[in-house]
């Protein structure tokens, strides 16, 4: 089977533009930050997505999460793509985007780039999306990933989400809770690499259950916190309230206080909440 096959992606959509992009991709002390699009959501997380760092994006339902990683995808196109010296190459790739979930929507992607003079066939090809259905295929799909992700212009590594199949191999009985964490710790530890060698942007989301600790204002955790917090040195925390306002929050980061802020998620994406 075709590292393509193993990824979930065509090969048509690799292309190596390693000398043009050179200068980007390989240069450690360049710092691009991706911007979310929202000016308070980035205020709250230090003015952006910086490169050489994990995000771990949490919250309950309607907070948002998933319309974040579509909304990334979308950013990382509409700035990355300035850095590029060879315009006439339309189809580059900036993003690749890990599918747990199966909730990846081309017709989200549509609308979020409605602002933008931008075809949409063009920036679905900036994004390279991989369905994962098992935590063994995950953690395949990442090994392979490392082979060509070098001699190409992938910076941002989006997963959504990135406990999910943690979650479903606990209640698996077929499967002990050991086994699970090993896998698990496979993945993080292979993420951990990932990082290490391509100075990757990684966005994660994550699964939650209740937090029933009362002195927090976190209503939930993401599940197996207790392992993903020895990974993730950024926790963001995304929280709904009544009125359709919503909060996001930076709880647990090496150099950023916490700071809440509002936003709003509308047709157009994750903005600022105006009041």
């Amino acid at each position: 089977m075709t590292i393509y096959k193993l990824l979930g992606i065509d090969k048509h959509q690799i292309i190596n533009i390693q000398k043009t992009y050179n200068h980007f991709v390989n240069n450690k002390n360049d710092q691009h930050i991706l911007a979310s699009g929202a000016k308070n959501f980035d205020e709250t997380i230090g003015g952006g997505f910086y490169r050489g760092k994990k995000y771990l994006i949490f919250g309950a339902n309607k907070t948002g999460k998933t319309q974040l990683c579509h909304q990334l995808c979308v950013q990382a196109f509409i700035q990355f793509s300035k850095y590029c010296k060879n315009s006439k190459i339309n189809n580059k790739q900036y993003v690749f985007y890990f599918d747990t979930e199966n909730t990846f929507r081309p017709e989200r992607i549509k609308e979020l780039i409605v602002k933008y003079d931008v075809e949409l066939n063009i920036m679905l090809k900036n994004i390279l999306v991989s369905k994962i259905m098992s935590n063994s295929a995950f953690l395949l799909s990442l090994n392979e990933l490392e082979n060509f992700l070098g001699n190409n212009s992938i910076n941002v590594l989006i997963i959504d989400s990135i406990n999910n199949y943690y979650n479903s191999d606990l209640a698996n009985g077929n499967i002990t809770n050991n086994k699970a964490k090993e896998i698990f710790l496979k993945i993080l530890t292979k993420i951990d690499e990932l990082l290490s060698y391509h100075n990757l942007i990684i966005v994660a989301t994550a699964q939650v259950t209740s937090n029933f600790n009362r002195k927090t204002q976190l209503k939930v955790l993401p599940i197996g916190n207790h392992i993903l917090n020895h990974f993730f040195s950024e926790y963001i925390y995304l929280d709904y309230k009544e009125y359709d306002k919503r909060y996001v929050q930076v709880v647990n980061s090496l150099n950023l206080p916490e700071k809440r802020l509002l936003y709003k998620i509308t047709s157009s994406g994750i903005q600022d909440y105006k009041i």
